[in-house]
């Protein structure tokens, strides 16, 4: 059973939208119990979609497209699949009093252009768009099936949940994974895949998803025998137990906030290079408020001179990372303070590279500096040190205990 999705959109590739519809309907199927087999995203353009559907066609047993539904003109996919197809278009009266009706409720009058939506493929079944005037689409023809959905997420996502799936479940027999996961952290891909071929089962379904210095491990346990999922999991934690950050797919950040709450901290930060961007993603986190105090954006020299309550007088980011540490401890009072300073480029604005980082933790009695060197663009540099901040911070909580 293959399923292929045609997205159309000149706006996605343009990349004034993100396709979020493809992850989420992702999502959806495999923890239905299927598998997305291909994905391709066209523009509004007639022998585009006609080339991405014929495509999608021949490789799959199902295709849905989303996208071009609206009504304006660049909205074309229905009709442009109808005509390939050979179905005729029939205005459904129902859906036309349906659509008129919503915006009445809203106290306006529904513009003629609209009417468009209501025209449907002969013999197709109509899907109930509980979010959109724009209905999704049903047909059935030699032998496949084809989905046509509205392209808004708050549409497109009800109509595969409330109709799509339930055809699934009754059309096609599901192949159910159990995907799980093991974060690591302080690891290059290509070295952990080389030392975990050493061991792995021979015909473990695995692949490394690496993401700003995170390398997420995904393994179908449905793919081996108990035992082979024991004796993996056994060599894993032998081999690398020092780097493991979870066995769950779950947000970094959310490992630090469990150790904070299981050992009562409460915690401060001091950002320059990241912005806050750690606050930020400790913040994600709700109940985090109990622990997470305050933080300190001291991106210019002179919010670092207010912060310390002198004016500065070294250049060197070693000992400042401590100061401004410190500084955050006695403000707020906290039990742990981190702090980091670094350079992101894509031009030098003191003595050292791009990339360079220093951070410091510190709950007075224990305090540590770290050196380390990003690679990247500036997005990509400030996205690993903020990693780098809570894998550190994360690393010094576990040894305190």
């Amino acid at each position: 059973m293959k399923i292929g999705l045609l997205t159309v959109g000149t706006e996605i590739l343009l990349g004034d939208t993100l396709n979020t519809n493809l992850s989420s309907l992702g999502n959806i199927l495999y923890n239905s119990g299927y598998n997305l087999n291909t994905e391709l995203t066209v523009s509004d353009n007639e022998e585009e979609i006609i080339g991405g559907f014929k495509y999608l066609e021949n490789k799959n047993d199902l295709v849905i497209i989303c996208g071009g539904l609206g009504p304006t003109e660049d909205d074309i996919t229905k009709e442009v699949i109808s005509k390939y197809l050979n179905l005729k278009l029939i205005l459904d009266s129902k859906h036309v009093s349906y659509m008129e009706e919503r915006w009445s409720s809203r106290g306006l009058k529904m513009p003629d252009i609209n009417i468009k939506q209501a025209l449907v493929p002969y013999g197709a079944k109509k899907l109930t768009n509980t979010k959109g005037t724009a209905p999704g689409l049903h047909i059935e023809i030699d032998n496949k099936n084809v989905f046509i959905l509205p392209g808004p997420p708050n549409e497109f996502i009800p109509i595969v949940n409330d109709e799509l799936v339930p055809f699934l479940e009754v059309k096609y027999k599901g192949n159910k994974r159990d995907y799980r996961f093991i974060l690591f952290y302080n690891q290059a891909e290509s070295h952990l895949a080389s030392e975990i071929n050493k061991f792995k089962p021979k015909d473990i379904d695995i692949a490394y998803l690496a993401s700003k210095g995170i390398i997420k491990l995904r393994y179908d346990k449905n793919s081996i025998s108990k035992q082979d999922h024991e004796k993996f999991l056994l060599d894993i934690k032998e081999c690398f137990n020092e780097d493991i950050l979870a066995y769950e797919n779950i947000h970094i950040s959310s490992i630090l906030f469990d150790l904070l709450k299981t050992n009562n901290l409460t915690i401060t930060t001091v950002e320059s290079i990241t912005g806050g961007l750690i606050a930020s993603k400790l913040t994600q986190n709700p109940g985090i408020s109990n622990n997470y105090l305050s933080g300190d954006i001291v991106y210019s020299s002179l919010a670092k001179s207010k912060l310390l309550n002198v004016d500065l007088d070294t250049e060197d980011w070693e000992e400042l990372s401590i100061e401004l540490c410190f500084a955050s401890l006695k403000k707020y009072g906290s039990n742990i303070s981190i702090s980091i300073l670094g350079e992101a480029g894509p031009i030098t604005s003191s003595q050292y590279p791009i990339g360079k980082i220093f951070i410091c933790i510190s709950n007075i009695e224990k305090t540590q500096v770290t050196e380390h060197k990003l690679n990247g663009n500036r997005t990509e540099i400030i996205e690993r040190a903020s990693n780098k901040s809570i894998w550190e911070l994360i690393k010094f909580i576990k040894s305190l205990y």
